[in-house]
């Protein structure tokens, strides 16, 4: 390995695409791409720093590649201006690359596509640690089913970071996966798995995401609407390592996922009922505003004191699958926290979603009549 980052590709990105074309899918797609994809499955993990999280995740992969049977490579991508990469990085599987400049994980992760030689792209965040029998499991099940052309898996249920914020946030991504398993519309890059073919002829991940956001489900709602079959493998386990806090996970919560995920919806008019916005969790949303609305007014009036409690009962009795899981992995006082968190986390993202809404239905008639001036 060089010593510093090689430079990635310079070839422009790939535009967006608001509407992709259907288009031949899965195995029989494989036979058209170039002769210099001869491996099984690249690994691409893009990363801004080689920290500690970088370096149990990255070291994980490289221990999971030595053990695969079939043939991959590891593709470690620096989101900006190329350095010296550890000396544990210089083994004949892994290739670094550099962006040159802080640009997202999209656009590095569309980089490293481009420099890919698998068949099958796995993608993996650089704090997240595989599971010993996931690259196993993806090829399997790619070779199992010809017509797949994505799947990705769930973090575990034992969240590496401790404190009651990381536990609760990350068993809760764990329970959302685990709950919908099986055909997904969304693709998810934690740890997520995409034929070459269909990644390349989707135009990759859309690079206007400049910053870690909603551009895994983008791509997943692309292909799906090109008649691509992702689905949701739960046995493809992963652990997250990120520590999370009351304020990080509302500004990503808020910022990095709702307000762009109700932005990309409402510029396409479709709301799928799956993962974080399936009807369960919509009903749950109402029921926490409704609880916080009538606690704030409760001092005025014993019947909203009544309606609270009713709402907060409906509100345990619909997430009690969630609940029943914090309760059997932390205890009583975890599960409780969770609760307080889950209609903490309910209300800002409810929020969030009107808040863009209202904005996007003053807005758009305004630009409507601006742009019929302009026409006139």
């Amino acid at each position: 390995m060089n010593e510093a980052v090689v430079q990635g590709p310079g070839r422009p990105e790939p535009e967006r695409r608001s509407a992709t074309p259907r288009m031949k899918q899965g195995a029989a797609r494989e036979s058209q791409l170039p002769e210099t994809h001869t491996l099984d499955l690249t690994v691409i993990m893009p990363t801004v720093d080689f920290g500690d999280d970088f370096t149990r995740s990255a070291r994980r992969v490289i221990q999971s590649i030595a053990r695969f049977p079939g043939t991959a490579e590891f593709i470690v991508v620096l989101d900006g201006p190329a350095v010296t990469p550890p000396t544990w990085l210089d083994c004949s599987s892994v290739t670094p690359l550099a962006t040159g400049a802080r640009r997202g994980p999209a656009y590095a992760r569309n980089d490293a596509a481009k420099a890919a030689r698998g068949r099958v792209l796995l993608f993996v965040d650089a704090d997240v640690e595989l599971a010993p029998d996931v690259l196993d499991r993806v090829s399997a099940a790619f070779t199992a089913q010809p017509d797949l052309v994505g799947v990705f898996g769930a973090y575990d249920d034992e969240p590496a970071a401790p404190g009651l914020v990381s536990q609760f946030r990350n068993l809760l991504h764990h329970h959302t996966h685990v709950a919908h398993r099986g055909r997904a519309t969304t693709f998810w890059t934690g740890c997520g798995a995409m034929r070459t073919a269909t990644f390349l002829d989707a135009g990759g991940f859309d690079p206007s995401f400049s910053c870690p956001s909603v551009e895994d489900i983008d791509l997943g709602t692309r292909v799906t609407a090109a008649g691509g079959r992702i689905v949701i493998d739960p046995s493809l386990q992963c652990k997250h390592l990120k520590r999370w806090t009351l304020g990080s996970m509302i500004h990503t919560d808020v910022f990095g996922r709702a307000v762009p995920w109700t932005r990309m919806l409402l510029s396409r008019r479709q709301w799928p009922a799956t993962l974080a916005i399936d009807w369960r969790s919509r009903i749950s949303a109402l029921l926490a505003v409704l609880l916080i609305t009538a606690l704030l007014a409760a001092p005025w009036s014993s019947h909203l004191r009544t309606a609270a409690a009713v709402c907060g009962l409906a509100l345990v009795v619909c997430q009690r699958s969630f609940y029943r899981l914090c309760f059997r992995k932390r205890g009583p006082l975890f599960a409780l926290g969770a609760v307080l968190l889950h209609v903490t986390f309910f209300v800002y993202s409810s929020i969030a979603f009107a808040a863009i809404v209202v904005a996007d239905a003053v807005v758009s008639p305004r630009r409507r009549t601006e742009a019929v001036k302009e026409a006139a």
